[in-house]
């Protein structure tokens, strides 16, 4: 399950719990949204080897970037919640639906596989260092 509300989003599972693993982020947090259609990290006893589509955020971590993925049933594009609309302005949906175009193909749709990114966070400007090649002159020793 996943959760939005002003602050940011939360996700929570069986697994994430018992784990102990993070599960909310601000949306300062965030550095990126999109959909990801891979090979899944387990095959299916059945079918073995699928593809598997999946909706992720990309965020800074304690450690550093980190990737939350969740799965693609778990969102409806066309009912997105209107905090993620918010908090990602300019979101761009139609990038996104490839992505869903691609996982709609099948989970044997090999030659499917991206990642489509309809929202990064731009960069904002480094501030610029002071130089340091201004240091004053050596005064010369007097003479003795």
């Amino acid at each position: 399950m996943i959760h939005f509300d002003k602050t940011g989003f939360s996700r929570s599972s069986h697994l994430t719990r018992t784990m102990n693993w993070r599960q909310s982020w601000r949306w300062d947090e965030v550095t990126a949204f999109g959909f990801d259609f891979a090979p899944s990290l387990f095959p299916d006893p059945w079918f073995g080897d699928v593809m598997e589509g999946r909706w992720f955020f990309a965020v800074t971590g304690e450690s550093g970037p980190e990737h939350i993925y969740f799965d693609q049933t778990w969102l409806d594009i066309d009912h997105l919640p209107p905090v993620l609309l918010q908090n990602m302005p300019g979101l761009d949906l139609d990038e996104v639906r490839q992505g869903l175009i691609a996982a709609a193909g099948g989970f044997h749709n090999y030659e499917g596989e991206g990642r489509w990114i309809g929202w990064q966070r731009t960069k904002t400007p480094k501030r610029a260092r002071r130089s340091n090649s201004a240091k004053p002159a050596k005064r010369k020793s007097p003479a003795k």
